[in-house]
């Protein structure tokens, strides 16, 4: 069996993040952490990222103010969009060493318009998907073998937000594991921090130990989004 898996954290949970790595590690699992406000990083968190980087993981843009991009460009327009919140993102990040490579739509609001616009920037953009516990429905996130689209879909595997657990689909994420490794397909996963709880969008450690597990079990390679080549194709 063979295939794809590609682990994503958006926000900035750096110090979390940071954490987990015992978890990733053991797995050999990589990467890819998406950051916003990248200019306003502690010395702690550019330390974190710094340290994150050394291990292998990748570093792509979550924008500089988390701003979505449908309403923005359509307050600022294309270029306006751009300066605003795309090229300080990029310079802030590569600053501490990252590609900023990729880019991950904050809060999903994603369109052909936009993605027009931010391929203008980046290689590959990551999307959104649905939750839900319908297998079929959740296939759509699936990225069958051959080349990855520029615009990659996403399943996210967040276990709760405060106290407000997300949906138990543990289920469903297996039988998707399952189909990539059965097909030679990619799947994108992404969450936010990395805690037992925590005000923000979160995936349990136990939770996230449980997944790359599974994926190892299967054979799949955990890779960043920057292992995926200019054209377009699985590494």
């Amino acid at each position: 069996m063979s295939g794809r898996l590609f682990l994503t954290f958006d926000d900035r949970h750096i110090d979390s993040w940071v954490a987990a790595r015992p978890i990733l590690d053991a797995a050999g699992a990589r990467a890819t952490f998406f950051v916003m406000e990248a200019d306003e990083l502690d010395d702690r968190e550019r330390a974190g990222l710094g340290t994150l980087l050394h291990d292998g993981h990748a570093v792509g843009s979550h924008g500089m103010r988390h701003r979505n991009a449908d309403t923005t460009i359509d307050e600022h327009g294309d270029d306006g969009y751009l300066a605003l919140e795309i090229d300080p993102s990029i310079m802030a990040l590569r600053e501490l060493g990252a590609t900023a490579r990729c880019f991950a739509y904050p809060n999903s609001r994603r369109s052909d318009a936009t993605d027009a616009v931010l391929l203008r920037r980046f290689t590959y953009l990551r999307g959104g998907g649905p939750r839900t516990a319908d297998l079929d429905e959740a296939r759509i996130a699936v990225i069958p073998s051959g080349p990855a689209p520029r615009v990659l879909p996403s399943r996210g595997v967040d276990t709760g937000r405060g106290a407000v657990a997300h949906l138990a689909d543990a289920d469903t994420l297996t039988a998707l594991l399952r189909c990539v490794a059965d097909h030679d397909a990619s799947l994108v996963l992404y969450a936010h921090d990395i805690a037992a709880r925590s005000d923000a969008n979160h995936l349990h450690p136990a939770r996230l130990a449980e997944i790359v597990a599974e994926a190892r079990a299967l054979g799949l390679a955990m890779h960043t989004l920057d292992d995926l080549p200019d054209e377009g194709s699985t590494p």
